[in-house]
């Protein structure tokens, strides 16, 4: 069977995480098919001709994208926020049918990650009505969507517009927004930079165990539960791969937080891969209902004695029971108790580190060849 023709669109061209991550999957696997085209803003040049290539980018994007949609056998959006609604509501109502691969909970929640600042979990105040709770807690929408929230449930349960999700968990999510009519798929995230190694990295021997925390220094990451177990668990030191200053822009201030926590700026590339793969325990608890996280992907594959927050709504809650810890934000003398039982147990840590090493082995698998099983649902329906 010939391949289908598919033009993907997004607001983020290739970069080192999250959506850019993506791209430079999806562009790698496409690199060989001339039936793949990628349409994405470009990132800002430090040189001159690299700011003129950036502004000429971003003057043309909507029209490169409208002419492109206009030929396309498929059209996979991804991240409206960033496209441009006006340019994704022209590409929709464009064409009989549109594919959008969902990248967060932006379709029911303008804050895109749904969580609310001093709330442990996710909030679904807006999953499956109009989202008139936003306004009333506050919830700025920072992309000035418009009408655009209120057109998208009309064009996903036309068929108009269809989805896929990263995971089981979103595809729940998005049914149930959106109601039976709603066509979602599921095609797992591939994360191009995640590897299972060999072996695991010896940790050494510690007189205090350190715990790593491995994700963005703001609330939907679960940073405040970090502190959280910082003040429950003074007899360990914890990492937040951050500076100082971005906990103090989200929270207002340090003073006051525990001394076993230190501040220390790093990516993956400069220290924190290191600082995961040597940790004693890795924390992943972000609060909000989160998709496929490289995050998990990684500390799963290079360290495997993880806590997650397995809220039902978010990809932590696929892994399996014996592959991860469980954090329970509502019952911290619980989790701090089995976070201890397994710090002071190498062979039930070891058993944990063999299921998640397994586990993500599997995932990785399942994961594999993302752009021919895009194009396997394009051309199903």
């Amino acid at each position: 069977m010939n391949s289908t023709a598919i033009t993907f669109v997004s607001g983020i061209g290739p970069g080192p995480t999250g959506t850019g991550a993506l791209m430079i999957g999806l562009i790698e696997e496409g690199r060989s098919d001339p039936s793949a085209r990628f349409l994405f803003k470009m990132r800002r040049g430090s040189s001159l001709w690299g700011l003129l290539k950036y502004v000429f980018n971003r003057a043309g994007f909507a029209g490169r994208v409208q002419r492109a949609s206009r030929s396309a056998e498929a059209v996979v959006l991804l991240h409206p926020q960033t496209i441009g609604f006006r340019t994704f509501a022209a590409v929709v109502e464009s064409r009989p049918v549109t594919w959008m691969y969902v990248l967060d909970s932006y379709t029911f929640c303008v804050r895109s990650y749904n969580c609310l600042v001093g709330e442990a979990t996710p909030c679904l105040r807006c999953l499956g009505n109009d989202g008139a709770a936003a306004a009333e807690h506050g919830c700025v929408n920072w992309f000035r969507s418009g009408p655009f929230h209120a057109h998208f449930p009309q064009w996903v349960q036309s068929g108009r517009l269809r989805l896929m999700a990263q995971c089981e968990s979103h595809a729940r999510l998005l049914q149930s927004h959106f109601g039976p009519q709603a066509i979602v798929h599921v095609v797992p995230l591939s994360v191009p930079d995640v590897e299972v190694p060999a072996v695991l990295r010896e940790r050494p021997t510690r007189t205090r165990p350190l715990i790593v925390f491995h994700g963005a220094c703001y609330p939907a990451k679960g940073v405040a539960h970090v502190v959280t177990l910082a003040r429950l668990m003074p007899d360990c030191d914890f990492l937040i791969p951050s500076d100082e200053k971005e906990f103090i822009y989200h929270f207002g201030a340090v003073a006051g937080l525990p001394t076993n926590i230190t501040f220390q700026r790093m990516n993956w590339a400069s220290g924190l891969a290191e600082a995961v793969a040597t940790a004693d325990l890795v924390l992943c608890p972000s609060s909000w209902s989160a998709t496929v996280e490289g995050a998990v992907l990684k500390s799963l594959a290079h360290n495997g004695l993880v806590g997650l927050f397995a809220h039902e709504t978010a990809f932590a809650s696929e892994v399996p029971d014996d592959a991860r810890l469980g954090l329970n934000p509502s019952d911290w003398p619980a989790t701090v108790a089995c976070l201890r039982v397994a710090l002071a147990n190498p062979a039930q840590a070891a058993v944990i580190r063999s299921a998640a090493r397994a586990y993500i082995t599997r995932y990785l698998a399942s994961s594999s060849d993302m752009l021919s099983k895009i194009r396997a649902v394009c051309r199903s329906t």
